[in-house]
């Protein structure tokens, strides 16, 4: 038994085996050991690591000046479009405006015709009452009935009224055009 023992602690002593506590891989022998980097090779790959990172730096460069660039077409392009649509907000406004107004007077022209056709309404009404009492009367309807203050007031009132009336008419036909 104390073979078993012995052998068992014992390692072949050919070969050693060591496992490398990091990476559960093999480690190489003891005496196997890589061979180290002439000076000429380390400065190689310090040439070309530094090659790489200026590279990396100018690449950094042109992407931060293509998305300056970018970034300007992008704001001009929104420059653009904000003065087309306030324009074309502007217009609409100014068109929405102006049908207003013409509406307005359409409208006021209309109320207003039909306003002096109730005065003439009125006063053709209150002519015909006072030819009517004169009649009711007994009167005679001599030309001294026709040349009263009262009845030659009331005929060039109705007289104006109708060119009021032809006036405000011209003007309607005029925002019909």
């Amino acid at each position: 038994m104390s073979d078993t023992k012995d052998s068992e602690k014992k390692m072949p002593a050919e070969k050693e085996i060591v496992m490398d506590k990091t990476s559960s891989q093999e480690a190489p022998e003891k005496g196997a050991s890589e061979t180290p980097k002439a000076p000429t090779d380390i400065e190689k790959e310090k040439g070309f690591l530094g090659e790489v990172a200026e590279n990396i730096g100018e690449d950094a460069k042109m992407v931060g000046e293509k998305g300056t660039e970018i970034a300007d077409m992008i704001v001009d392009k929104l420059k653009k479009g904000l003065s087309q649509a306030y324009k074309a907000g502007a217009k609409v406004v100014d068109d929405l405006s102006q049908a207003a107004q013409e509406y307005a007077e359409k409208y006021k022209a209309e109320s207003e015709m039909k306003k002096l056709e109730g005065e003439k309404d009125e006063l053709t009404s209150q002519l015909g009452q006072s030819i009517f009492k004169h009649h009711l009367a007994g009167g005679r309807f001599a030309e001294s009935f026709f040349n009263k203050k009262e009845i030659i007031g009331q005929f060039h009132e109705i007289e104006r009224l109708d060119k009021k009336i032809v006036k405000t008419g011209k003007q309607l036909d005029k925002g019909k055009k």
